[in-house]
């Protein structure tokens, strides 16, 4: 072949192979998740208890999103239901759920984050069948979730018995049977449905508030009392708490992104999300109070 005619024929070639992968490239980048968007409950919102509900001294946290925020690291957008009105949301579940489902749709999300979501489906105050009564509340909370037809990475129920009286009532906390019953219903929802992602909320709370957690720290581990990454009314967590739970949401949420995207391969260490929820202080009080121990005798004198 002369090579004039060959070198047309490659140029023509390399133009054919271009004009296919162009597209199939731009397709593969047009599906891969966009935007991050949360709705939940007051976790998830980043209520702060503190004298107005009865603390003797004011908590401190930070929402949600201002952590997945910066996780994200400008490769997707982050958004989130308004804070305020996540903490308002055992007022009326239905009505301000539905609200939340419909901004998430408006703006097009392609991961909700609802770890806290279903609380109030579950939690407040149900006259009369216990299980009867919370199931079917719960039931429209799992509905609402079904209108997404994305990735959803939803929290089962922790138990909070033992919360302060202050703002959960012991009549508002479902039975131990029934949060066990309700939190079958949500695995077997969730199994049914492959955009659905249980995160173990309950797994979470129940070593916050009963054994303490080991925090995996650079400069080495360090084991937590119970409820110290908790606020006084041992309900809501507080910016250290808030970096443990994002720090368990991670591997769920890398897991949602193409093997080739930057946000799979983000492997945050811990002292990355204390320090994106400002928890330092918190953090330094904690290490000097597990050292205070020592500076005392055997005796129990200083």
């Amino acid at each position: 072949m002369h090579k004039l005619h060959r070198a047309v024929v490659v140029a023509l070639l390399a133009t054919a192979t271009l004009s296919t992968q162009t597209p199939l490239d731009q397709s593969k980048a047009e599906e891969a998740p966009k935007r991050i968007h949360v709705i939940g409950a007051s976790v998830s919102g980043g209520f702060e208890d503190g004298p107005l509900t009865g603390a003797k001294e004011q908590g401190d946290t930070i929402p949600l999103h201002v952590v997945l925020k910066q996780w994200a690291d400008g490769e997707v957008r982050v958004s989130t239901h308004p804070p305020m009105q996540m903490c308002m949301l055992f007022m009326d579940p239905d009505e301000k759920g539905s609200q939340m489902i419909a901004l998430a749709k408006k703006k097009k999300a392609d991961i909700i984050v609802a770890a806290d979501f279903m609380f109030w489906f579950a939690y407040g105050w149900v006259l009369g069948d216990q299980l009867q009564g919370r199931s079917q509340r719960f039931q429209r909370g799992l509905k609402m979730l079904e209108e997404f037809q994305v990735p959803v990475l939803v929290g089962d129920l922790p138990d909070m018995t033992g919360a302060s009286t202050r703002l959960l009532r012991p009549a508002m906390i479902p039975p131990l049977n029934v949060q066990a019953a309700l939190n079958k219903q949500l695995t077997e929802w969730a199994n049914a449905r492959p955009n659905m992602t249980i995160v173990p909320l309950a797994q979470v709370v129940k070593q916050l508030k009963d054994v303490g957690v080991e925090l995996p720290l650079t400069e080495g581990k360090i084991k937590t009392p119970p409820c110290a990454l908790l606020q006084a009314d041992h309900l809501h967590v507080n910016r250290l708490g808030m970096a443990f739970l994002m720090s368990r949401l991670q591997d769920p949420l890398r897991k949602l992104f193409p093997q080739d995207h930057a946000l799979h391969k983000q492997q945050w260490t811990f002292d990355q999300f204390v320090e994106a929820a400002q928890a330092d202080l918190v953090l330094d009080e904690l290490i000097e109070a597990a050292k205070a121990p020592a500076a005392k005798d055997t005796s129990g004198k200083e």
